[in-house]
Protein backbone atom coordinates (compact mmCIF):
# COMPACT_ATOMS: atom_id res chain seq x y z
CA UNK A 1 0.00 0.00 0.00
CA UNK A 2 2.92 2.36 0.56
CA UNK A 3 3.34 3.27 -3.15
CA UNK A 4 -0.27 4.57 -3.17
CA UNK A 5 0.84 7.28 -0.74
CA UNK A 6 3.99 8.23 -2.62
CA UNK A 7 4.86 11.76 -3.66
CA UNK A 8 3.76 11.37 -7.28
CA UNK A 9 0.29 10.17 -6.30
CA UNK A 10 -0.12 12.89 -3.68
CA UNK A 11 0.81 15.41 -6.38
CA UNK A 12 -2.04 14.05 -8.53
CA UNK A 13 -4.47 14.29 -5.61
CA UNK A 14 -3.57 17.89 -4.73
CA UNK A 15 -6.21 19.24 -7.10
CA UNK A 16 -8.85 17.43 -5.01
CA UNK A 17 -7.51 19.00 -1.81
CA UNK A 18 -7.49 22.42 -3.46
CA UNK A 19 -10.94 22.18 -5.05
CA UNK A 20 -12.59 21.04 -1.81
CA UNK A 21 -10.73 23.67 0.23
CA UNK A 22 -12.02 26.32 -2.20
CA UNK A 23 -15.52 24.89 -1.84
CA UNK A 24 -15.21 25.13 1.95
CA UNK A 25 -14.20 28.78 1.54
CA UNK A 26 -17.29 29.38 -0.59
CA UNK A 27 -19.57 27.61 1.91
CA UNK A 28 -18.23 29.77 4.74
CA UNK A 29 -18.56 32.94 2.66
CA UNK A 30 -22.17 32.05 1.91
CA UNK A 31 -22.83 31.38 5.58
CA UNK A 32 -21.34 34.74 6.56
CA UNK A 33 -23.23 36.66 3.88
CA UNK A 34 -26.52 35.20 5.12
CA UNK A 35 -26.10 37.12 8.39
CA UNK A 36 -27.52 40.51 7.49
CA UNK A 37 -25.81 43.42 9.20
CA UNK A 38 -23.12 41.18 10.71
CA UNK A 39 -19.53 41.29 9.51
CA UNK A 40 -18.47 38.36 11.67
CA UNK A 41 -20.14 35.15 12.86
CA UNK A 42 -19.46 32.58 15.57
CA UNK A 43 -19.14 29.16 13.91
CA UNK A 44 -18.23 25.64 14.97
CA UNK A 45 -15.28 25.42 12.60
CA UNK A 46 -14.63 21.76 13.43
CA UNK A 47 -18.00 20.77 11.95
CA UNK A 48 -17.18 22.45 8.63
CA UNK A 49 -13.69 20.98 8.50
CA UNK A 50 -15.00 17.49 9.20
CA UNK A 51 -17.39 17.74 6.26
CA UNK A 52 -14.63 19.03 3.98
CA UNK A 53 -12.16 16.27 4.86
CA UNK A 54 -14.86 13.59 4.48
CA UNK A 55 -15.49 14.89 0.97
CA UNK A 56 -11.75 14.88 0.28
CA UNK A 57 -11.13 11.30 1.41
CA UNK A 58 -14.22 10.21 -0.54
CA UNK A 59 -12.80 11.57 -3.79
CA UNK A 60 -9.09 10.99 -3.18
CA UNK A 61 -9.62 7.63 -1.51
CA UNK A 62 -12.38 6.08 -3.59
CA UNK A 63 -13.42 8.50 -6.37
CA UNK A 64 -16.71 8.70 -4.47
CA UNK A 65 -18.62 11.93 -3.83
CA UNK A 66 -20.06 12.22 -0.32
CA UNK A 67 -20.77 15.89 -1.08
CA UNK A 68 -21.29 16.72 2.59
CA UNK A 69 -20.17 20.32 2.19
CA UNK A 70 -23.23 20.89 0.02
CA UNK A 71 -25.45 18.49 1.98
CA UNK A 72 -24.73 18.38 5.70
CA UNK A 73 -27.61 15.92 6.16
CA UNK A 74 -25.62 13.11 4.52
CA UNK A 75 -26.26 9.90 6.46
CA UNK A 76 -22.65 8.82 6.85
CA UNK A 77 -21.53 12.29 7.94
CA UNK A 78 -24.27 12.42 10.58
CA UNK A 79 -23.32 8.93 11.79
CA UNK A 80 -19.68 9.98 12.12
CA UNK A 81 -20.70 13.07 14.09
CA UNK A 82 -22.71 10.97 16.53
CA UNK A 83 -19.91 8.44 16.84
CA UNK A 84 -17.36 11.07 17.86
CA UNK A 85 -19.61 12.80 20.39
CA UNK A 86 -18.81 11.87 23.99
CA UNK A 87 -21.43 9.76 25.73
CA UNK A 88 -23.00 10.76 29.01
CA UNK A 89 -22.56 9.00 32.31
CA UNK A 90 -19.88 6.55 33.39
CA UNK A 91 -18.54 4.73 30.30
CA UNK A 92 -18.43 1.32 31.96
CA UNK A 93 -18.96 -0.58 28.69
CA UNK A 94 -16.03 1.17 26.99
CA UNK A 95 -13.77 0.59 30.00
CA UNK A 96 -14.63 -3.12 30.14
CA UNK A 97 -14.03 -3.55 26.40
CA UNK A 98 -10.71 -1.73 26.61
CA UNK A 99 -9.56 -3.99 29.44
CA UNK A 100 -11.03 -7.25 28.11
CA UNK A 101 -10.94 -7.47 24.29
CA UNK A 102 -13.13 -10.59 24.29
CA UNK A 103 -16.04 -8.41 25.42
CA UNK A 104 -15.83 -6.09 22.39
CA UNK A 105 -18.08 -8.31 20.29
CA UNK A 106 -20.46 -8.98 23.16
CA UNK A 107 -21.13 -5.60 24.76
CA UNK A 108 -22.90 -3.78 21.92
CA UNK A 109 -25.83 -2.28 23.85
CA UNK A 110 -24.34 1.13 24.74
CA UNK A 111 -25.00 4.18 22.55
CA UNK A 112 -21.39 4.43 21.39
CA UNK A 113 -21.43 0.82 20.17
CA UNK A 114 -24.72 1.36 18.37
CA UNK A 115 -23.27 4.39 16.59
CA UNK A 116 -20.12 2.43 15.71
CA UNK A 117 -22.25 -0.43 14.33
CA UNK A 118 -24.24 2.03 12.21
CA UNK A 119 -21.06 3.62 10.82
CA UNK A 120 -19.58 0.17 10.11
CA UNK A 121 -22.75 -0.95 8.31
CA UNK A 122 -22.82 2.17 6.14
CA UNK A 123 -19.09 1.94 5.32
CA UNK A 124 -19.41 -1.75 4.46
CA UNK A 125 -22.35 -1.10 2.12
CA UNK A 126 -20.49 1.71 0.38
CA UNK A 127 -17.25 -0.29 0.32
CA UNK A 128 -18.75 -3.34 -1.34
CA UNK A 129 -20.29 -1.22 -4.09
CA UNK A 130 -17.05 0.66 -4.62
CA UNK A 131 -14.90 -2.47 -4.84
CA UNK A 132 -17.13 -4.14 -7.41
CA UNK A 133 -17.34 -0.97 -9.50
CA UNK A 134 -13.63 -0.24 -9.27
CA UNK A 135 -12.60 -3.80 -10.12
CA UNK A 136 -14.64 -3.71 -13.31
CA UNK A 137 -13.31 -0.25 -14.23
CA UNK A 138 -9.69 -1.25 -13.61
CA UNK A 139 -10.05 -4.54 -15.50
CA UNK A 140 -11.62 -2.80 -18.48
CA UNK A 141 -9.03 -0.02 -18.57
CA UNK A 142 -6.16 -2.48 -18.21
CA UNK A 143 -7.53 -4.64 -21.02
CA UNK A 144 -7.75 -1.54 -23.21
CA UNK A 145 -4.24 -0.51 -22.22
CA UNK A 146 -5.53 2.84 -21.00
CA UNK A 147 -4.55 2.43 -17.35
CA UNK A 148 -1.18 2.14 -15.68
CA UNK A 149 -0.06 3.18 -12.20
CA UNK A 150 0.35 6.95 -11.98
CA UNK A 151 -1.90 7.74 -14.94
CA UNK A 152 -5.67 7.43 -14.58
CA UNK A 153 -5.77 5.53 -11.30
CA UNK A 154 -5.50 8.49 -8.96
CA UNK A 155 -7.76 7.48 -6.07
CA UNK A 156 -6.29 5.17 -3.44
CA UNK A 157 -8.79 2.35 -3.93
CA UNK A 158 -8.14 2.15 -7.69
CA UNK A 159 -4.39 2.16 -7.06
CA UNK A 160 -4.79 -0.61 -4.49
CA UNK A 161 -6.98 -2.71 -6.78
CA UNK A 162 -4.65 -2.11 -9.74
CA UNK A 163 -1.67 -3.28 -7.67
CA UNK A 164 -3.69 -6.21 -6.38
CA UNK A 165 -4.63 -7.38 -9.87
CA UNK A 166 -0.99 -7.09 -10.90
CA UNK A 167 -0.08 -9.36 -8.01
CA UNK A 168 -2.55 -12.10 -8.94
CA UNK A 169 0.26 -14.26 -10.25
CA UNK A 170 1.60 -14.42 -6.71
CA UNK A 171 -1.20 -15.34 -4.32
CA UNK A 172 0.92 -14.42 -1.31
CA UNK A 173 0.92 -10.76 -2.38
CA UNK A 174 -2.70 -10.43 -3.48
CA UNK A 175 -5.41 -9.16 -1.13
CA UNK A 176 -8.83 -10.76 -1.05
CA UNK A 177 -11.90 -8.59 -1.59
CA UNK A 178 -12.59 -8.80 2.16
CA UNK A 179 -9.07 -7.57 2.92
CA UNK A 180 -9.50 -4.67 0.52
CA UNK A 181 -12.91 -3.95 2.07
CA UNK A 182 -11.34 -3.77 5.52
CA UNK A 183 -9.00 -1.01 4.34
CA UNK A 184 -11.93 1.31 3.57
CA UNK A 185 -12.92 2.09 7.20
CA UNK A 186 -9.24 2.78 7.93
CA UNK A 187 -9.00 5.19 5.00
CA UNK A 188 -12.25 6.91 5.99
CA UNK A 189 -11.56 7.27 9.70
CA UNK A 190 -7.82 7.95 9.60
CA UNK A 191 -8.09 10.04 6.44
CA UNK A 192 -10.76 12.48 7.52
CA UNK A 193 -11.14 12.83 11.27
CA UNK A 194 -7.45 13.26 12.12
CA UNK A 195 -6.85 15.98 9.52
CA UNK A 196 -10.02 17.92 10.30
CA UNK A 197 -9.20 17.88 14.01
CA UNK A 198 -5.55 18.84 13.46
CA UNK A 199 -6.59 21.75 11.24
CA UNK A 200 -9.16 22.89 13.80
CA UNK A 201 -6.52 22.92 16.57
CA UNK A 202 -4.27 24.91 14.23
CA UNK A 203 -6.96 27.54 13.69
CA UNK A 204 -7.44 27.77 17.46
CA UNK A 205 -3.74 28.53 17.94
CA UNK A 206 -3.83 31.05 15.10
CA UNK A 207 -6.85 32.75 16.70
CA UNK A 208 -4.97 32.83 20.01
CA UNK A 209 -1.84 34.23 18.29
CA UNK A 210 -3.07 36.91 15.86
CA UNK A 211 0.46 38.00 14.96
CA UNK A 212 1.24 34.48 13.76
CA UNK A 213 -2.04 34.40 11.84
CA UNK A 214 -1.23 37.71 10.13
CA UNK A 215 2.26 36.62 9.15
CA UNK A 216 0.92 33.38 7.70
CA UNK A 217 -1.79 35.23 5.78
CA UNK A 218 0.75 37.66 4.36
CA UNK A 219 2.84 34.75 3.07
CA UNK A 220 -0.18 33.00 1.57
CA UNK A 221 -1.36 36.15 -0.22
CA UNK A 222 2.03 36.47 -1.88
CA UNK A 223 1.18 33.37 -3.91
CA UNK A 224 -0.93 34.76 -6.73
CA UNK A 225 -3.00 31.69 -7.57
CA UNK A 226 -6.36 30.13 -6.79
CA UNK A 227 -5.06 26.65 -7.62
CA UNK A 228 -1.77 26.08 -5.81
CA UNK A 229 0.17 22.97 -6.71
CA UNK A 230 1.74 20.63 -4.18
CA UNK A 231 5.11 22.24 -4.88
CA UNK A 232 3.72 25.73 -4.28
CA UNK A 233 2.12 24.70 -0.99
CA UNK A 234 5.35 23.05 0.13
CA UNK A 235 7.39 26.10 -0.88
CA UNK A 236 5.82 28.33 1.80
CA UNK A 237 8.28 28.26 4.73
CA UNK A 238 6.05 29.86 7.35
CA UNK A 239 3.12 27.62 6.44
CA UNK A 240 5.51 24.68 6.91
CA UNK A 241 6.53 26.06 10.32
CA UNK A 242 2.92 26.53 11.43
CA UNK A 243 1.89 23.02 10.36
CA UNK A 244 4.93 21.44 12.03
CA UNK A 245 4.35 23.38 15.23
CA UNK A 246 0.64 22.62 15.39
CA UNK A 247 1.14 18.91 14.81
CA UNK A 248 3.87 18.89 17.48
CA UNK A 249 2.05 20.99 20.05
CA UNK A 250 -1.46 19.58 19.67
CA UNK A 251 -0.65 15.96 18.65
CA UNK A 252 -4.22 14.86 17.92
CA UNK A 253 -3.23 11.28 18.74
CA UNK A 254 -1.83 11.71 22.25
CA UNK A 255 -0.38 8.23 22.49
CA UNK A 256 -0.54 4.68 21.17
CA UNK A 257 -0.28 1.21 22.68
CA UNK A 258 1.99 -1.53 21.39
CA UNK A 259 2.26 -5.14 22.53
CA UNK A 260 5.63 -6.90 22.49
CA UNK A 261 5.66 -9.95 20.22
CA UNK A 262 8.89 -11.25 21.77
CA UNK A 263 11.25 -10.67 24.66
CA UNK A 264 13.50 -7.68 24.14
CA UNK A 265 15.64 -5.03 25.80
CA UNK A 266 14.96 -1.32 25.26
CA UNK A 267 18.12 0.82 25.59
CA UNK A 268 17.71 4.17 27.33
CA UNK A 269 19.12 7.54 26.36
CA UNK A 270 19.37 8.47 30.05
CA UNK A 271 19.72 6.00 32.93
CA UNK A 272 17.30 5.99 35.84
CA UNK A 273 17.32 4.70 39.42
CA UNK A 274 14.74 1.95 40.02
CA UNK A 275 12.75 1.31 43.19
CA UNK A 276 15.57 -0.82 44.62
CA UNK A 277 18.13 1.96 44.19
CA UNK A 278 19.89 0.38 41.20
CA UNK A 279 20.86 2.42 38.15
CA UNK A 280 19.25 1.04 35.00
CA UNK A 281 20.47 1.76 31.46
CA UNK A 282 17.80 -0.34 29.75
CA UNK A 283 14.36 -1.83 30.28
CA UNK A 284 13.69 -5.53 29.84
CA UNK A 285 10.33 -6.40 28.34
CA UNK A 286 8.67 -9.78 27.89
CA UNK A 287 6.49 -11.14 25.12
CA UNK A 288 2.94 -9.91 25.66
CA UNK A 289 3.93 -6.80 27.63
CA UNK A 290 1.88 -3.69 26.84
CA UNK A 291 3.88 -0.55 26.10
CA UNK A 292 2.41 2.95 25.95
CA UNK A 293 4.10 5.46 23.64
CA UNK A 294 3.34 8.99 24.97
CA UNK A 295 3.39 10.96 21.73
CA UNK A 296 2.22 14.29 23.11
CA UNK A 297 4.59 14.12 26.08
CA UNK A 298 7.60 13.48 23.81
CA UNK A 299 6.41 16.24 21.48
CA UNK A 300 6.35 18.83 24.26
CA UNK A 301 8.88 17.68 26.88
CA UNK A 302 11.00 20.66 28.05
CA UNK A 303 14.05 18.37 28.23
CA UNK A 304 13.80 18.04 24.43
CA UNK A 305 12.11 21.25 23.29
CA UNK A 306 13.31 23.75 25.87
CA UNK A 307 11.42 25.82 28.40
CA UNK A 308 8.78 26.83 25.84
CA UNK A 309 8.12 23.24 24.74
CA UNK A 310 4.54 23.50 25.99
CA UNK A 311 3.90 26.71 24.08
CA UNK A 312 2.84 27.28 20.46
CA UNK A 313 5.80 28.86 18.69
CA UNK A 314 6.29 28.31 14.94
CA UNK A 315 9.57 30.21 15.10
CA UNK A 316 11.23 27.26 16.85
CA UNK A 317 11.47 25.47 13.51
CA UNK A 318 13.93 28.03 12.18
CA UNK A 319 16.50 26.43 14.50
CA UNK A 320 15.01 23.29 16.05
CA UNK A 321 16.78 22.01 19.19
CA UNK A 322 19.46 19.41 18.42
CA UNK A 323 17.80 17.04 20.93
CA UNK A 324 14.89 16.58 18.52
CA UNK A 325 17.11 14.67 16.11
CA UNK A 326 16.95 11.70 18.48
CA UNK A 327 13.16 11.39 18.13
CA UNK A 328 12.61 8.38 15.81
CA UNK A 329 9.67 9.87 13.93
CA UNK A 330 8.99 9.39 10.23
CA UNK A 331 8.50 13.16 9.77
CA UNK A 332 9.22 16.53 11.30
CA UNK A 333 11.57 15.59 14.18
CA UNK A 334 8.50 14.59 16.21
CA UNK A 335 6.47 11.48 16.94
CA UNK A 336 3.11 12.70 15.59
CA UNK A 337 3.12 10.22 12.68
CA UNK A 338 5.10 7.62 14.66
CA UNK A 339 8.12 5.90 13.14
CA UNK A 340 9.43 2.57 11.92
CA UNK A 341 7.41 -0.03 9.97
CA UNK A 342 4.18 0.95 11.79
CA UNK A 343 4.46 4.66 11.01
CA UNK A 344 1.48 6.42 9.43
CA UNK A 345 1.71 5.70 5.69
CA UNK A 346 -0.63 8.59 4.91
CA UNK A 347 1.41 11.39 6.42
CA UNK A 348 2.26 13.03 3.08
CA UNK A 349 -1.43 12.97 2.16
CA UNK A 350 -2.36 14.61 5.48
CA UNK A 351 0.31 17.31 5.26
CA UNK A 352 -0.59 18.55 1.78
CA UNK A 353 -4.32 18.35 2.56
CA UNK A 354 -3.83 20.38 5.73
CA UNK A 355 -1.76 22.99 3.91
CA UNK A 356 -4.42 23.35 1.22
CA UNK A 357 -7.13 23.88 3.85
CA UNK A 358 -5.08 26.51 5.68
CA UNK A 359 -4.14 28.21 2.39
CA UNK A 360 -7.79 28.91 1.57
CA UNK A 361 -9.06 29.51 5.10
CA UNK A 362 -6.33 31.82 6.42
CA UNK A 363 -6.02 33.54 3.05
CA UNK A 364 -9.72 34.47 3.02
CA UNK A 365 -10.83 34.78 6.64
CA UNK A 366 -9.78 36.19 9.97
CA UNK A 367 -10.26 33.94 13.00
CA UNK A 368 -10.76 35.13 16.58
CA UNK A 369 -11.42 33.32 19.83
CA UNK A 370 -15.12 32.87 20.58
CA UNK A 371 -14.43 31.78 24.16
CA UNK A 372 -11.31 32.18 26.32
CA UNK A 373 -8.66 29.74 25.17
CA UNK A 374 -8.59 28.28 28.70
CA UNK A 375 -12.21 27.20 28.17
CA UNK A 376 -11.22 24.89 25.31
CA UNK A 377 -10.46 21.40 26.59
CA UNK A 378 -8.99 18.28 25.04
CA UNK A 379 -11.59 15.51 24.94
CA UNK A 380 -9.71 12.20 25.21
CA UNK A 381 -10.09 9.48 22.64
CA UNK A 382 -8.14 7.85 19.83
CA UNK A 383 -8.25 11.33 18.28
CA UNK A 384 -8.15 14.17 20.82
CA UNK A 385 -10.91 16.60 19.89
CA UNK A 386 -11.75 20.05 21.25
CA UNK A 387 -14.71 20.79 23.50
CA UNK A 388 -15.84 23.89 25.40
CA UNK A 389 -15.40 23.11 29.10
CA UNK A 390 -18.28 25.37 30.11
CA UNK A 391 -20.56 23.76 27.50
CA UNK A 392 -19.72 20.07 27.73
CA UNK A 393 -23.38 19.21 27.18
CA UNK A 394 -22.92 20.41 23.58
CA UNK A 395 -20.28 17.78 22.94
CA UNK A 396 -17.35 18.08 20.57
CA UNK A 397 -17.02 21.56 19.05
CA UNK A 398 -14.60 24.38 18.34
CA UNK A 399 -16.39 27.73 18.13
CA UNK A 400 -14.43 30.55 16.52
CA UNK A 401 -15.45 34.02 15.41
CA UNK A 402 -14.98 34.18 11.64
CA UNK A 403 -15.00 37.23 9.38
CA UNK A 404 -14.01 37.69 5.74
CA UNK A 405 -10.54 39.12 5.23
CA UNK A 406 -10.58 42.26 3.12
CA UNK A 407 -7.34 43.37 1.53
CA UNK A 408 -6.33 46.99 1.84
CA UNK A 409 -7.14 48.95 -1.27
Amino acid sequence: MNPSFGTSHIRDMTSIFVDKSAELRDVLMSRLSSEEGEDEVKLDILSYLSRATLDIIGLAGFDYSFNTLANEEDGLAKSFKKLFQPGGGFPIAQLLKAQFPILRSLLRFDQQSKCADDVHRRMTEIGKRLIETKKEEVKQQKSEGSLSPGTKAKDLLSLLIFSNLDDMADASKALTDDEVLHQIPTFLLAGHETTSTATAWTLLSLADNPEVQKRLRDEILNINTESPTMEELNSLPYLENVVRESLRYHAVVSGVIRVATEDDIIPLDKPFVDTTGKVQNSIMISQGDTIYLPIRYLNTAPSIWGDDGKSFNPERWNTAPKETSAIPGVWGSQLTFLGGPRACIGYRFALVEMKALLFFLVGNFEFKLAVPVEDIGRHPGIVTRPAVLSELEKGIQLPLVVRPFVRDA
